[in-house]
């Protein structure tokens, strides 16, 4: 089950670092409008779902 918990940090954690980066490089640079900055944040809620179940599931392992 941590094995599953740490594979699931680490892609949702990525997750918003790729579309951060995709952004800049579909804009060429460009300055960032609020919306991108929506996106991106948006983009970080299955990484607070995924530690909120790893929280509740702390302990079911354990006896």
């Amino acid at each position: 089950m941590k094995r599953l918990f740490w594979l699931l940090q680490i892609l949702t954690i990525t997750f918003p670092v790729i579309i951060f980066i995709a952004y800049i490089i579909m804009d060429e640079g460009d300055q960032f409008t609020s919306e991108h900055y929506l996106v991106t944040g948006l983009s970080a809620i299955p990484f607070v779902i995924v530690q909120l179940l790893k929280f509740l599931m702390s302990g079911v392992d354990k006896e």
